[in-house]
């Protein structure tokens, strides 16, 4: 069962971030469909299938067990946002921030530039969206769902994500 599991939000995860990937790349970076890289975005889907979902669902199944179910249910959600967003969000975002540029092809030390250029600004817009999406998503949204709802609120996080981790090195930053 777990197996499954892991496998149906893998598919999800990947089939979304590759959605993202195509929406940053036809209507933010304004590429046109002949121009559209369907490598980078088998390559980000992949990236979800294989980092993002099992690391994000180990990461729900974690808080569930740590936070305890007595607590009301906003109140247990705020405490697992907290703990998401202070223990959580920084890393992954770290992560991200390091295996898009490298499954694209880039060199270590593109990587830990683009690293500086651009990981102070993901995690600061991360901070915008995700705390009110996670208290949602923590205190309404089944467990079995959570990674799911997730997902179709970061279709346009994902969107700004690859477009800021593909940008090339030359261009500025926003």
């Amino acid at each position: 069962m777990a197996l499954r599991a892991y496998l149906r939000e893998g598919l999800n995860v990947a089939a979304i971030m590759g959605l993202g990937d195509t929406g940053a790349q036809l209507f933010i970076e304004n590429k046109d469909l002949d121009d559209w890289d369907a490598g980078r975005t088998l390559r980000f889907s992949a990236l979800g299938f294989v980092f993002v979902a099992p690391v994000v669902r180990r990461w729900y199944l974690f808080l569930e067990k740590k936070v305890p179910k007595e607590l009301p249910a906003m109140q247990r959600g705020v405490r697992k946002m907290l703990t998401d967003q202070v223990l959580f969000a920084p890393p992954f975002t770290l992560a991200m921030s390091c295996l898009v540029p490298l499954v694209n092809g880039e060199s270590m030390d593109q990587v830990k530039s683009r690293i500086r250029d651009s990981y102070f600004t993901i995690l600061g817009r991360n901070y915008m969206l995700w705390p009110m999406a996670q208290v949602i998503n923590f205190s309404f949204v089944p467990l079995s769902y959570q990674v799911l709802y997730v997902q179709v609120i970061a279709l346009i996080w994902n969107s700004y994500v690859s477009m800021m981790l593909n940008k090339k090195q030359s261009e500025k930053k926003p």
